[in-house]
């Protein structure tokens, strides 16, 4: 999990002020660039400080992904590139945004969550991603490199599905989808847990399970945190008056809109699913305690008649005929075990073993 990322730093500093908060690395600025349109594609990776990538030629659409953003110069480097304002670049550099959606005169602004599995510890990596969106460009940052958008480099490549022959907005909505088919994932990786817990606490319940419980609530309490806010993103972006979003395109963000409906809410029946184990887990627990009193309760009531009779015959009274005779021993030892017996079967004529 991702830590909180420090405020703190940016206290008495001017708006728009460049200063990266949050957790990152110490790389040095990355840009990926691609450049497309339906006849062809160029693609260019640089490590240059001063942000720098080839230049479209008309009628191309650009993609420039930027990494290592701790980098004062490469950031200063690319406000002044792109003309982007300072108070949006102060967001991109915080990196501990709730996802949103601003407009900014020609350009539209976006912060979403990329959330991925680790399949070895089983944990949910975040991280943030922002977006730029102008006319026939998008700019994307990230906090380090590495992420879940190589589906889409592959259909720029490739020529697969309608990137190539779609504008800037459509490339935005391509790449927002891909960050929620991943949210998807996460959702069914969490749901499988889930089912496995509920056969395992059904069947015996163990005192790991609770633990386990509360760190799946913890991930879906995690989960539902950066998912909500991007249901909220990509309603407002369906219905937002710009020139930036083609009119096709808004089919595509109400399908995604419906997505991300579907996550939130399979992530509220998820937590009503892991309430209703942590009830079970709780009830089974109380059920084997029971079970467990009651089997002592019997040996005790079985053993207490027992007792009074080795108690009695346990005192030091001189004149017991009892002790004297030759088969007393055998006759008391008789009189317990058909005690025993006898309560037995009445315990399991009322049903009680």
């Amino acid at each position: 999990m991702k830590k909180v990322g420090r405020r703190s730093q940016k206290a008495g500093l001017p708006p728009g002020a460049f200063v990266t908060v949050g957790d990152h690395g110490r790389d040095l600025g990355h840009v990926h660039a691609f450049y497309y349109n339906a006849d062809g594609m160029t693609e260019d990776r640089s490590d240059q400080l001063d942000g720098s990538a080839p230049a479209a030629r008309a009628g191309q659409v650009g993609w420039l992904d930027f990494d290592g953003l701790e980098n004062d110069k490469f950031v200063a480097a690319i406000a002044e590139r792109f003309g982007l304002h300072p108070l949006l670049i102060e967001d991109v550099l915080n990196f501990d945004q709730r996802p949103k959606l601003e407009e900014y005169q020609d350009k539209l602004f976006i912060v979403v969550k990329m959330l991925s599995l680790d399949h070895v510890t089983g944990s949910v990596r975040i991280e943030q991603i922002s977006f730029v969106l102008a006319k026939d460009l998008v700019l994307s940052f990230q906090e380090r490199p590495g992420d879940v958008l190589d589906p889409i480099r592959d259909r720029i490549r490739n020529d697969l599905g309608r990137v190539r022959r779609s504008g800037s907005d459509y490339l935005l909505y391509a790449l927002i989808d891909v960050i929620v088919d991943n949210y998807f994932l996460v959702v069914e990786h969490l749901g499988k847990r889930i089912e496995e817990l509920e056969r395992k606490i059904s069947l015996r319940p163990g005192e790991d399970d609770l633990l386990t419980i509360q760190e799946i609530r913890s991930q879906l309490i995690l989960l539902s945190r950066h998912a909500l806010p991007v249901r909220e993103l990509t309603g407002r972006l369906n219905t937002l008056q710009s020139d930036l979003i083609d009119k096709s395109t808004r089919r595509y963000l109400n399908d995604l809109q419906d997505h991300t409906l579907y996550i939130t809410d399979s992530i509220s029946t998820f937590r009503d699913m892991l309430a209703n184990l942590e009830n079970t887990w709780h009830a089974g627990v109380n059920l084997r305690m029971g079970q467990v009193m009651k089997l002592l309760t019997i040996i005790s009531t079985i053993f207490i008649p027992l007792t009074f009779i080795v108690g009695v015959y346990g005192m030091n009274f001189r004149h017991m005929p009892e002790l004297q005779w030759r088969y007393g021993y055998f006759l008391t030892l008789g009189v317990m075990g058909g005690l025993v017996v006898i309560m037995l079967i009445l315990f399991k004529k009322r049903g009680w073993i």
